[in-house]
């Protein structure tokens, strides 16, 4: 709550000025006024302050409340309440009478005495808390030796129980005992109590040598005893000192002795009986191994997590690698000894493909397209050994259409291939394929057992397959020599489809034998090279087989196809329609093979990978999908390479006849119509017809011999190359009103005709500007151009200068 001064508020006067500073009356006069005016000032308030009387008396009474409470409380320390309170009261009345310090040597003198007795207080908490604490101490000191007492002769007990088991051979009691005085601490073993009372006349020696003794003799019993049971077979005394190594902290010496048991298994197992001729015996015997390395890896590694703990199975599998490591060595010379690789690869070095290298030389798809400047080295050249290909009638029965059949070759003379036999290079590609897959399934079934736990430790462990000898040795198996058979068996058997390649104009659309015979050699060996399980492999062959589909298949097919128009043309009438039919069929075969590879090209890899061989860890995965991905772009470049086959066919047989097309199509056709010529426009309808049997004329025979994709992309070339001059042509002529609307219901009546043909659309899209020439042509006369130009809402794709020459036209 405010209270108002009692000081009444006063304008502001001069300051004050030091009297040896005032040099005038004036001056003199204002500092006394000044002087006057405080005093009033002061007087007034003393006055105010004297008369508020009940103030005072409150602020006196709660200092005596206060006092009582702090007598009580000096009370409370001392124990003598009321001689406390008694002698603070007075002091306090004083106090407040007077307004000064007249009682504060009382207070003084209470407050040493309170410091006094804290402090006695405090240091009689310190001595008994000192002796409380050397108590505590010896307690500690009496429990630590109790401790050293008790482990001391735990000690000496285990020592003297193992010793007796030792003696009686009581193994299992050994390794107890064994595991009690091992798990005394370093301190207490080593230290002079347990020096002092643990040797006996019997064992002088001290308690760690004494420990040690007698380990090593457990140790050297248990690797005794665990031989000679493996000796004899005796697998539940293996079993037994198997799991008494880890009770005494030999996991190591347990698994070295494991390792040497189980590796004994795998060269005690039967090997596979025949003869190193025999296309099986390498298979045979590398699966053997595995499948007993396997076989002991499953029975074996539940006992060994059991016993010495999760992931110790590593050091046996690491073992067990290593004894595989010597049988794969043995195994791989063995086999390139045998099989003569060597020469092998030094034959198909001197394959030249001399029919690949100049497709010029190979046999055209029809007699009558041989140049016959080049019979004789044809006949040279091409008749070579069918055996080549395995299966030259087009053996790709999953990509052949239902009715489809190839057309055989006709017979050739036979005559010896200068390189090998296609069928010895695909017998061995077999067995080097079988040697992969099963190193890789062996490698797969191990990953599996090492990464069940932990994927990252698993990784690491996996080291002892992945830097094995063995995977070096397979991984060079497949590299040195199946690599450059399997790409020379690509190659020559491309080589023998192309001159072998036949037409199939039985079915629908037209194609030839080169696009099965090629797809199934592609299936065989993407299957093969999947199937032998190493990365490093499939990224090479994929490289390789890229350039070789590119280059060899592809390739040739395009330069066969640009070899189609190159020669001269007969005399003879019969025989140039002839060739030319047989020009335009062979180029539109060419065409359909490319376009329906970029078909097979996504069917074989969606195949691939919804049934991928089971021979790759999951880590190795989606490494393989990025490949088969990569493989996928070819589909992307038979496209384009069809696409650039079908501009080069257009452009030598459609191309010429549009322009013909139009000027018949308008041959005595205006626009500047009256009524009477409108009428007979519209009976007539000339254009239309016109148009409709020109147009068939054209395109005639082509939708049943392309593909469905070559087909509209031949008809969208077709339409866009005819609505171009087209639109040229009608920007040159005259219209009236009449004219216009015959002219829009022309283009309207073109359009749906085109339209109706193509099934999948665009072509009504191509008449866009033929469409809004029309529009602009039938613009009422009272419509501003300007503003319907800016306002119709129409995406024009006239340009402004165009639209203003239309507007020009109409007369």
């Amino acid at each position: 709550m405010s209270v108002e001064s009692p000081v009444p508020l006063t304008p502001s006067l001069p300051s004050p000025l030091d009297p040896r500073e005032i040099t005038s009356p004036e001056q003199i006069a204002a500092q006394l006024s000044l002087l006057a005016r405080r005093e009033a000032d002061l007087t007034l308030a003393l006055n105010a302050l004297v008369s508020d009387r009940a103030a005072v008396d409150g602020a006196l009474a709660h200092l005596r409340d206060l006092g009582a409470e702090v007598d009580e409380l000096v009370g409370e320390v001392d124990g003598s309440r009321d001689g406390a309170g008694a002698g603070l009261g007075p002091a306090l009345g004083v106090a407040s009478k007077g307004l000064g310090m007249q009682g504060a040597s009382a207070d003084e003198e209470d407050a040493v005495g309170l410091v006094e007795r804290v402090s006695r207080v405090w240091e009689t908490s310190e001595r008994v808390g000192g002796k409380v604490r050397r108590l505590d101490d010896e307690i500690g000191r009496v429990r630590e030796a109790t401790d050293v007492v008790t482990e001391v002769l735990e000690l000496k007990n285990a020592l003297q129980t193992l010793a007796s088991s030792i003696e009686k051979s009581d193994w299992e009691t050994a390794a107890r005992a064994c595991r009690r005085a091992m798990s005394v601490r370093p301190e207490v073993l080593e230290g002079g109590f347990a020096g002092q009372v643990v040797p006996t006349p019997q064992s002088p020696l001290p308690p760690p040598q004494q420990l040690e003794d007698l380990r090593n003799s457990l140790l050297d019993t248990f690797r005794t005893e665990f031989d000679a049971a493996a000796a004899r077979k005796d697998q539940q005394e293996v079993s037994r000192y198997f799991r008494l190594w880890p009770g005494i902290g030999a996991e190591h010496e347990g698994l070295e002795a494991y390792g040497d048991f189980v590796v004994g298994l795998v060269k005690a197992r039967t090997t596979s009986a025949g003869k190193p001729s025999s296309p099986l015996y390498y298979i045979a015997n590398l699966t053997s191994l595995l499948e007993s390395i396997a076989h002991i890896i499953d029975q074996h590694q539940p006992v060994v997590d059991k016993y010495y703990g999760a992931g110790k199975m590593r050091a046996v599998v690491g073992r067990l690698v290593g004894e595989s490591d010597r049988v794969v060595r043995n195994l791989v010379e063995g086999w390139e000894e045998e099989r003569r690789v060597g020469r092998l690869i030094s034959a198909t070095n001197q394959s030249r493909f001399a029919l690949l290298a100049n497709p010029a030389l190979l046999p055209p798809l029809y007699a009558s397209l041989v140049n016959h400047a080049s019979t004789l080295s044809l006949a040279s050249l091409a008749n070579t050994s069918a055996a080549a290909l395995p299966n030259p009638l087009s053996a790709l029965q999953s990509y052949a259409r239902p009715g489809q059949a190839a057309t055989p070759a006709p017979p050739a003379a036979a005559e010896p291939d200068p390189g090998p036999d296609p069928r010895d290079v695909d017998r061995v590609l077999g067995e080097l394929v079988a040697l992969g897959g099963r190193w890789a399934l062996f490698r797969r079934f191990v990953w599996g057992r090492l990464t069940d736990e932990d994927a990252k430790q698993g990784e690491d462990d996996m080291e002892i397959v992945e830097q094995s000898e063995s995977q070096k040795a397979i991984e060079n198996l497949l590299r040195t020599y199946y690599e450059p058979l399997e790409l020379w068996f690509l190659r020559t058997s491309i080589e023998k489809a192309h001159r072998l390649d036949a037409p199939e104009t039985s079915t629908r659309p037209h194609l030839s034998s080169i696009l099965d015979d090629t797809f199934y050699l592609l299936k065989l060996v993407l299957a093969r090279v999947l199937s032998a399980g190493s990365l490093p492999t499939l990224r090479g062959m994929r490289e390789k087989v890229v350039r070789i589909v590119e280059d060899d298949y592809m390739g040739v097919l395009q330069r066969k196809m640009e070899a189609v128009y190159a020669g001269a043309m007969p005399g003879d009438r019969a025989e140039k329609e002839r060739k030319e039919r047989d020009q335009k069929s062979a180029f539109i075969i060419y065409l359909n093979d490319l376009d329906v590879s970029a078909d097979y090209v996504d069917r074989l890899l969606d195949e691939t990978r919804a049934s991928l061989p089971q021979v790759w860890v999951d880590a190795d995965l989606a490494s393989v999908r990025d490949e088969l991905d990569i493989l996928g772009d070819l589909s992307g470049r038979f496209r384009s390479a069809c696409r650039s086959g079908l501009e080069q066919l257009f452009n030598q047989l459609t191309r010429p006849r549009l322009r013909p097309l139009l000027d018949e199509c308008y041959k005595d056709v205006s626009y500047v119509l009256d009524e009477d010529a409108f009428a007979d426009a519209e009976e007539h309808d000339a254009v239309r017809k016109r148009f409709a049997r020109a147009w068939d004329g054209v395109v005639d025979g082509y939708k049943d011999a392309l593909t469905e994709h070559n087909y509209q992309t031949f008809f969208s070339m077709t339409v866009e190359t005819l609505v171009r001059p087209w639109e040229k042509m009608v920007m040159g002529m005259r219209f009236t009103e009449l004219g216009a609307i015959r002219y829009e219901r022309d283009v309207r009546a073109v359009a749906n005709l085109l339209s109706a043909q193509a099934s999948y659309g665009g072509a009504r899209e191509k008449f866009t500007r033929l469409q809004q020439i029309a529009t602009v042509l039938n613009m009422d006369a009272e419509e501003d151009p300007e503003d319907f130009y800016s306002n119709s809402g129409i995406p024009w794709r006239l340009s402004k200068n165009e639209y203003n020459a239309l507007v020009q036209q109409r007369q």
